[in-house]
């Protein structure tokens, strides 16, 4: 069976999709639940965002900051407003990069953060590929928007 650039495309999208989205769900659930339902959480947030991060009202923002990974995540996988939930991934990620990890955690979380930045940077650009819900209620040819990135 031979496959042309534009299938393969469709099925590195699903692959990229299904890992990211899975990865963000994973980082932000416990901690949603956790802010909702344990006093430890909350100081602990309070201390991280409050004290080390200077954030106003830092266990909103902490609930918020993953929230957005917890939705952004639940979104990307499901392929379903995928650019909408890769923004908020980026955005996410971008202020965890340089509120956080600049500096003493770069080299480890600043690893994940920008490349958590770039994996949700081709879904806005690309967006989810054939295989996915937006593709199935939102247009009928996947990719329309875009090209395929050019390649040898």
């Amino acid at each position: 069976m031979k496959y042309g650039k534009a299938q393969t495309w469709n099925y590195l999208l699903l692959i990229l999709r299904i890992w990211l989205g899975y990865r963000m769900f994973t980082a932000g659930y416990s901690s949603v639940i956790g802010i909702l339902t344990s006093a430890d959480e909350r100081a602990f947030f309070q201390k991280w965002f409050g004290d080390e991060l200077h954030f106003p009202i830092p266990v909103v923002m902490a609930f918020l900051a993953k929230g957005s990974e917890v939705l952004g995540g639940i979104l990307v996988f499901l392929g379903l407003f995928t650019k909408k939930g890769a923004a908020l991934i980026v955005f996410t990620m971008l202020i965890a990069t340089v509120t956080c990890n600049l500096g003493k955690n770069f080299n480890i979380d600043g690893g994940f953060t920008i490349s958590y930045i770039l994996f949700a940077s081709i879904f806005i650009l690309w967006g989810a590929g054939k295989f996915s819900l937006d593709s199935l209620f939102f247009n009928k040819t996947a990719n329309k928007s875009y090209p395929l990135p050019k390649g040898g």
